[in-house]
């Protein structure tokens, strides 16, 4: 498939720069990096059609894997909670792509009015089962149905990768937050790793392929945020995931903490390539920006 494209036909899908550079392959797929604004996109893109039948067998549904999950994110939740209640008081929160409910369970124990954005069919209905309170919605963002100006936060864990059209989404999440409220994206970082690996790498498909249609760097998700009218802008390491296999949990405990301690010790400066990313940032009380750079 890479000899029978030719990637001075392609184009970013966000700021529709020319001639990226290819990345990597993996089943038929191919991944790109834009030259200009360092977003990596996965080409072609897979149709909505697929996307929606692929994410039906995407959650896990034995008991023991969702207990595992759960246990996997534990510390990401925790330190999640915390960057967002060092920015706002509980209230109102909602969260997108919120699988089986267990941050939305957290932040209720902390005082928030829980929300919840699901469209797998197992999820909600775990989490409908194990966390009867919570309000969860099966309608993806945007949808006209949801208030203006109404919500103390968003959160979206690992969801951004996933998106058809996350400029889109973003702009709908600065849409229903109060002004002042605050957006957190938890998203992986594994362009960098790829890149390092070369062919020895491809047997690993850190792209999830073809779940990840995009993968982002620091300076593109600041930037985008920044132009879609948010302010103090911070992109940090905050926790690591335990996976269940012995080799993936302590791959993710060594770099992992090693990435959080760099960040915390340089403010932020120094981020580990590699590592998943938090993003948190307000909207900008002002009214949105007349002409956003990242508007499609």
């Amino acid at each position: 498939m890479i000899n029978n494209i030719n990637n001075k036909s392609l184009s970013c899908p966000v700021c529709r720069g020319r001639s990226p550079k290819l990345v990597t392959e993996k089943n038929g797929w191919t991944y790109y990096r834009c030259r200009p604004c360092s977003l990596v996109f996965i080409h072609p893109q897979p149709s909505p059609e697929f996307l929606a039948a692929k994410y039906q067998e995407y959650l896990p549904d034995n008991e023991d894997r969702i207990r595992d999950w759960r246990l996997s994110m534990e510390e990401v939740i925790r330190k999640s909670a915390q960057l967002i209640e060092k920015e706002r008081g509980p209230g109102r929160i909602l969260d997108v792509g919120c699988g089986y409910g267990f941050f939305l369970d957290h932040m209720a124990g902390r005082g928030w009015q829980v929300e919840g954005v699901e469209i797998s069919p197992l999820g909600r209905a775990y989490a409908a089962r194990h966390f009867p309170a919570l309000k969860l919605r099966e309608t993806p963002l945007p949808d006209p149905d949801l208030p203006s100006n109404y919500y103390e936060a968003v959160t979206l864990f690992y969801v951004v990768e996933h998106l058809p059209d996350p400029i889109r989404v973003l702009k709908e999440a600065r849409r229903i937050l109060k002004p002042g409220g605050v957006l957190l994206l938890r998203w992986p970082h594994s362009t960098p790793i790829v890149r390092l690996l070369g062919p020895l790498g491809r047997g690993l498909d850190l792209y999830h392929t073809p779940y990840h249609l995009f993968d982002y760097s620091p300076r593109f998700m600041e930037k985008t945020l920044a132009d879609l009218g948010f302010e103090s802008i911070r992109t940090t390491i905050a926790g690591n995931t335990r996976p269940r296999d012995r080799l993936g949990r302590w791959s993710s405990m060594i770099f992992g903490g090693l990435g959080e301690f760099l960040s915390r010790v340089t403010g932020g400066r120094l981020l580990l390539p590699g590592v998943s990313k938090t993003t948190v940032a307000r909207k900008i009380p002002s009214a949105f920006p007349s002409s956003p750079k990242n508007q499609r």
